[in-house]
């Protein structure tokens, strides 16, 4: 098996679900867990909160992932996941600052949405997310449109995220969020993507709309890779 490198801290809670699910995953496969390496990434909370809320200060991100990266492969990493969508803003940096390969939780998302004939998704992220438009290139390739949240909208889900982030949300947040996805849907949409990874900690299923989630994608990316099989797409 191959030895993962997790560059994670970007969301605890959900580094740690991450870990869990490619180790459960790759032993059930296997019949022994996997060799993986974290590296945890120490932003300050309030840089955290400028990034996450504000889409500003992304600069200050850059030298705190590229030097996880390098950690990762001295350690002897055969490749590299970041199992956050906008930590995805410098994924060619990352890649440029190893020589390992380093997956891309959005060349996954775009390559499944295509398997699954999706032609219209709603998008669900962070302000940087979102401004950025890291989905845009790739869905658009694939014959995807891209339906976002409106502005106030997308300033609730800034701080909804961020309270995920410092596991300090509540109920009243996931009826936020379905809020929001209920106004997505009312526009013909065929699924919901949970194009950040803390998202599902508080919902993973609605009864008008298929909602995928890119940290289950990059879960089953990462035991593709980590037990060597051939199909190149999650299912």
């Amino acid at each position: 098996m191959k030895k993962a490198g997790i560059i994670g801290g970007l969301g605890p809670e959900t580094t740690s679900k991450f870990y869990m699910e490619v180790v459960f995953a790759c032993s059930k496969i296997t019949g022994k867990p996997p060799n993986i390496i974290v590296s945890n990434v120490g932003i300050p909370l309030d840089v955290e909160e400028e990034v996450v809320v504000n889409a500003k200060n992304k600069e200050m991100l850059l030298p705190l992932l590229t030097n996880s990266a390098q950690q990762l492969e001295k350690a002897g990493a055969d490749f590299i996941v970041v199992p956050c969508n906008t930590a995805h803003v410098f994924i060619d940096k990352i890649r440029k600052s190893v020589r390992i390969p380093v997956l891309s939780i959005i060349e996954e998302t775009s390559d499944f949405l295509k398997s699954k004939d999706i032609k219209r998704v709603g998008l669900l992220g962070t302000r940087l997310t979102i401004n950025e438009k890291l989905f845009d290139e790739k869905l658009k390739e694939n014959g995807i449109e891209i339906i976002i949240p409106n502005d106030s909208n997308q300033s609730k889900m800034g701080l909804l995220i961020n309270r995920l982030l410092r596991n300090s949300h509540n109920k009243k947040d996931k009826k936020e969020l379905l809020r929001i996805i209920d106004e997505l849907v009312a526009k013909n949409i065929d699924c919901i993507l949970l194009a950040c990874t803390d998202l599902q900690l508080l919902v993973r299923n609605h009864n008008k709309v298929k909602i995928f989630d890119t940290l289950d994608l990059l879960t089953k990316a990462t035991v593709r890779e980590v037990v060597d099989i051939s199909t190149p797409k999650p299912t």
